[in-house]
């Protein structure tokens, strides 16, 4: 196992200022700024990092590209420089991997059965079976999406018993701290004055080419799963945001996509809405909590990773290799200045 794998120590625990970044943060508490926030973004798959209470059942093939590359990692900067920029923005993170378990899947109801469902598809699937799907059983997903392991399957019942321990314990000190600091946000706000809209954004990156076992991430994705050159806006509806159950008004996500393409000078057709990615459990459940109340509503903004990274970056990430580019922060500010202003 590479020895740069991002790490957190064993019992590390997160509490909501830990999670939560505001712009006067570390000089004015959550509650004297609640109410100027209209925006609320989450980031549950902004960390990479692994708890060490896995590190028994983590691949020894796993190097860091591949670990980040798992990851939505860019949205960690990406989000904390969001907030710093506007007063109206309340970013939230996910400290954990999605490894551990994903905010952003529906909470299974045994998680540990659906982990076991997962791996026998896997066996199929490497064993020549076409058409396998893990759709419903990855909340925890033990493979990337280039399907190299992260998570090593237990051999036997004991190690079973091992893995349930470590990853019970890992829940409750990531995403579970995760899933209450963003309750507790969403809650202050909507408490801290008259009502107003509220707009809850589930923020995620990912690449149209996937990595190759050497490392190079140049693998391209099926036409139909590629992301625009900027940005996927998804409201759970079809590619006007329309639709019986959105998550955020058509009118509302349409508006919201020519701010966008207006703040980062994107053409019309480099946002899409709701495709491919029409929003996750996240949108969902925050689209359904806050409907009904105006303009308020969820989205999921799904940023073309290609986009954040410029084009160096890129390229040496289409080389193979087992690091991630470094100096990202200043790209990453500009966007985040450029989104404040929509």
């Amino acid at each position: 196992m590479s020895a740069d794998l991002l790490w957190l120590a064993a019992g590390r625990s997160h509490g909501f200022d830990d999670l939560v970044f505001w712009q006067d943060r570390g000089r004015r508490p959550f509650e004297a700024v609640a109410a100027a926030v209209t925006t609320v973004v989450l980031g549950p798959h902004a960390s990479a990092a692994f708890p060490a209470e896995l590190k028994p059942f983590i691949a020894p093939g796993l190097t860091l590209r591949k670990q980040l590359d798992y990851s939505d990692v860019l949205t960690s900067a990406l989000g904390r420089a969001w907030a710093a920029a506007d007063p109206g923005v309340v970013f939230v993170e996910n400290p954990h991997s999605r490894l551990v378990m994903d905010p952003n899947r529906a909470p299974p109801a045994q998680p540990l059965q659906d982990l076991r469902e997962f791996w026998a598809r896997l066996a199929r699937q490497r064993a020549g079976e076409s058409g396998i799907s893990f759709a419903g059983v990855d909340a925890i997903r033990p493979i990337t999406f280039s399907g190299e392991d992260v998570l090593l399957e237990p051999a036997d019942e004991a190690g079973w018993a091992a893995l349930a321990a470590a990853l019970a314990r890992s829940h409750a000190l990531g995403p579970q701290a995760y899933g209450a600091a963003a309750e507790s946000v969403i809650d202050k706000v909507r408490a801290s004055g008259p009502a107003r809209g509220l707009l809850v954004i589930s923020l995620h990156d990912t690449m149209n080419t996937k990595m190759r076992a050497d490392g190079a991430i140049v693998v391209e994705r099926p036409v139909a799963d590629r992301l625009p050159a900027w940005v996927n806006l998804g409201n759970r509806g079809d590619e006007n945001g329309e639709g019986s159950e959105v998550s955020l008004a058509a009118p509302a996500l349409r508006r919201l996509a020519l701010a966008w393409a207006d703040a980062l000078g994107a053409a019309p057709a480099e946002i899409s809405l709701n495709r491919p990615y029409k929003g996750a459990h996240e949108t969902l459940r925050w689209g359904q909590a806050l409907a009904g109340q105006g303009d308020s509503g969820a989205v999921q903004a799904e940023f073309l990773r290609e986009a954040l990274l410029g084009p160096a970056a890129v390229a040496h990430l289409q080389q193979p290799g087992t690091d991630w580019p470094q100096g990202l922060e200043p790209r990453l500010a500009d966007i985040a200045r450029r989104l404040a202003r929509a």
